[in-house]
């Protein structure tokens, strides 16, 4: 190990004695620690930001009610508001707490050592550049909790993000593209996701053969073969209506089934202005890429060739030469006769095992058949 690596060994392995004091301190040592840090305001009262559980806001979208919940981003991550609106039923997503957790005992460590040579501006600056460094160089895979408990095998993620227009008006559709492309630009900064171009997205919804709203399952899932992606992220804007200032929404969607994962949702208080649907979307985007990172990783075949299966993704979605996939056929829809509810999908069916033997650039790969087969276009892979 270098000596120049040291401190930095040393500031980054500064684990347990601070953060557990903290842990055991409770939430307002947490909260005190964020506003010292900078990524607070410290001279917000408490009180006003956590409304007890009998006063806690809903709001309709599309007839389902989205309640105001905790963000399990906001002690992670600056600018992140401490609540947000989740479709109810899916409020208070959790997240690993390392990250936070790292960076209070390094500081702490640091600032017990060196109290009389750090300034604690420059100890905020640290820890702020620290945030920095890990989500967007390292990305997020190692940092997002998984709600089935696993780490995911393939940490890229290839997505594409739409404006919808079919559930936008007019008269606001300048507003959600403004909303769609600065979400667009803020996952691009984040490594471990890769967002579709604007020219692939505008040929695909023409090619696609779209019927009905965006979002319905049929839509998100041809459009996801049409774009090669694992996830579709939709924008709407939702103008004022009576007492309703007017909403902003991020829908997340997964290609696989074509379900919806998740909705962010944020009344907009201070009226539909650019800024105000710019900001929306810059103070989500680590939430929007944190979900989807948790969604499941999977690719399609695209063609074979003498023998030779080239898939319609690579390195986009983290895929790297060697790797061993399973070509699956989807489970199918498990519907309740009565209620026309889905109760879920019946298992994938395994068709066959691949092995990565070159990557063709960014969106591209080559594979062997090691079992199974033969194997058609459009058929599904998933990581083995």
């Amino acid at each position: 190990m270098s000596k120049s690596s040291s401190p930095l060994m040393r500031f980054g392995l500064a684990a347990a004695f601070i953060a557990v004091l903290l842990l055991l301190s409770g939430c307002g040592a947490w909260k005190s620690f964020k506003n010292w840090a900078g990524y607070g305001n410290p001279d917000q009262d408490e009180e006003e930001t956590a409304p007890p559980e009998a006063e806690k806001e809903t709001v309709m979208i599309d007839g389902k009610p989205y309640v105001r919940s905790k963000n399990p981003y906001w002690l992670t991550y600056p600018d992140q508001p401490e609540y947000i609106y989740a479709e109810k039923g899916t409020e208070f997503v959790p997240m690993q707490q390392r990250l936070i957790e790292a960076i209070a005992k390094a500081v702490g460590r640091e600032k017990e050592k060196g109290a009389k040579t750090i300034p604690p501006d420059k100890l905020q600056e640290m820890v702020k550049a620290e945030v920095d460094r890990i989500l967007r160089e390292q990305g997020l895979g190692g940092f997002v909790s998984t709600s089935k408990g696993h780490k995911a095998p393939v940490a890229g993620r290839a997505v594409a993000v739409i404006p919808d227009t079919k559930e936008t008006p007019r008269s606001q559709e300048g507003l959600n593209r403004t909303l769609a492309t600065s979400l667009a630009e803020a996952l691009r900064r984040t490594k471990d996701v890769t967002v579709s171009g604007d020219e692939k997205v505008r040929e695909a919804l023409n090619k696609a053969q779209i019927a009905g709203k965006l979002g319905l399952r049929p839509n998100i899932q041809a459009l996801g073969d049409l774009l090669g992606v694992q996830g579709l992220v939709l924008t709407k804007v939702i103008p004022p209506e009576g007492s309703n200032p007017g909403v902003m929404v991020i829908d997340i969607y997964d290609t696989f089934q074509g379900n919806k994962l998740q909705s962010v949702v944020e009344p907009a208080t201070g009226g539909l202005k650019p800024e105000a649907v710019t900001q929306f979307a810059q103070k989500n985007a680590l939430r929007v890429g944190g979900e989807l990172m948790n969604m499941d990783w999977f690719g399609r075949v695209d063609f074979i060739k003498e023998g030779k299966v080239y898939l319609n993704l690579g390195q986009n979605a983290g895929l790297k030469v060697g790797d061993r996939l399973k070509v699956v056929e989807p489970g199918k829809e498990v519907v309740n006769p009565t209620t026309h509810a889905t109760l879920g999908y019946t298992a994938d069916v395994p068709v066959g095992e691949l092995r990565v033997t070159e990557l063709l650039g960014a969106s591209g790969a080559v594979a062997q058949g090691m079992s199974g087969g033969p194997f058609k276009p459009g058929e599904k892979v998933k990581a083995k």
